[in-house]
């Protein structure tokens, strides 16, 4: 009777003992991919900040208007002979003609998943 119960306690032990262990590398696993997801989550806000930034340098006024004047030489803002009001804008559509209507195919956009880099 003591062998059995020696047997089943040793038994009882071991599984726990696995079963910590089992534990302890899952938890460690987890907080690796974790870390993993932080930095690339904090990779990815760095990347935005960065592309604000480039945004705002790119569109200054003055580099705009730059553009305009090297590109565009023959532009000029709108006269006010150009500008009609709304309900005469209404009746210059009508005249043209109802657009054509076309069938899309839209595609089902393809799963990615995120590549570690």
């Amino acid at each position: 009777m003591k062998a059995l119960s020696l047997t089943v306690w040793l038994t009882l032990a071991a599984m726990t003992g696995y079963a910590m262990f089992h534990i302890t590398f899952e938890v460690e696993r987890l907080e690796s991919e974790l870390r993993d997801l932080n930095r690339l989550s904090e990779k990815g806000k760095d990347e935005v900040h960065h592309l604000k930034a480039e945004w705002s340098y790119l569109n200054r006024p003055d580099r705009l208007s730059e553009l305009t004047r090297k590109f565009l030489p023959d532009w000029a803002p709108p006269t006010t002979d150009q500008i009609i009001a709304i309900d005469n804008l209404s009746e210059n559509l009508a005249d043209r003609g109802k657009p054509s209507k076309t069938k899309h195919r839209l595609k089902k956009p393809e799963r990615r998943r995120y590549a570690k880099h």
